[in-house]
Order: C-alpha cells, then sequence, then structure tokens
C-alpha cells in the first residue's frame, strides 16, 4: 500500500515533469561555472547522467502509473523514443534560440547513450520491476 501511494500517477507525473522542466532550463539557460577548473568531457558525462535519470522517471511513470496501464515494453518504448527525441530537440532549441549555447552532436551522442544505458538496465532488472508492480 505504502508503494502505491509512493508511485502514485500524480505524483510519477509530477516527477518527470519537474525533470523535464529542469533539463529544458539547464540546457537553454545561461550557466557559468563559479569554479574556473574544466574537466575534459565533463559536460558530456553530465548529459549522459541527465538523459540516463530523464528516462528512467519517463519510464517510471509510463510503466507504474495506473492511469497509463501500459506493459514494460510499451513503457521503455515510449520512454526512450521521446528522451532521444526530447535530446535532439535541444540541441536544436540552443542553436536556434541563444547565443551562449553551442549544438554539438556529441551532445546528442552522450544523451541517447544516458537513455540507451537506462534501458539496459531496465530489462536487466525487469524482473525486479515486474516483482514491484505486482506487489504494490
Amino acid at each position: 500500500m505504502i508503494i502505491k501511494k509512493l508511485l502514485g500517477h500524480n505524483l510519477l507525473f509530477f516527477l518527470a515533469i519537474i525533470s523535464t522542466g529542469l533539463l529544458t532550463w539547464a540546457s537553454l539557460a545561461k550557466i557559468s561555472s563559479p569554479v574556473g577548473v574544466k574537466i575534459h568531457m565533463s559536460d558530456k558525462l553530465a548529459h549522459f547522467i541527465a538523459y540516463f535519470v530523464l528516462t528512467t522517471v519517463w519510464f517510471s511513470f509510463l510503466f507504474f502509473s495506473e492511469r497509463q496501464n501500459k506493459n514494460l515494453k510499451q513503457s521503455l518504448w515510449i520512454a526512450s523514443v521521446m528522451c532521444v527525441l526530447y535530446g535532439i530537440l535541444m540541441e536544436i532549441l540552443q542553436a536556434l534560440l541563444t547565443t551562449y549555447r553551442s549544438s554539438e552532436w556529441y551532445d546528442v551522442i552522450a544523451n541517447t547513450s544516458g537513455t540507451i544505458f537506462a534501458v539496459l538496465l531496465i530489462v536487466l532488472a525487469r524482473r525486479i520491476i515486474l516483482k514491484i508492480k505486482l506487489s504494490s
């Protein structure tokens, strides 16, 4: 019962919208590093992690929400395609809407890699995920 309340439709939808909104802001806002130290390719790691989280959150909403009523395969397909397209859209918008951000294909690759890694982990953990859904 507790898990069902924690994984309720409204909370999952809220988390999905908030994570998407934060990622949109981070993709389009002018953000300056407070520290002058730059780590090579660290932004690609940030892209990878952000899209891993985004894919996981949207999958959770689609799969665990009683109102969505999607199976594991449907939830994975919808979440992964949506996140990959969203990552491409953010790169296009950076080029079109900002002068202080640059659009890079390597960012699209990092975004897509994060999504693919999330999908792989979900597939590997599918038995556990299905048990959680059945027990809630």
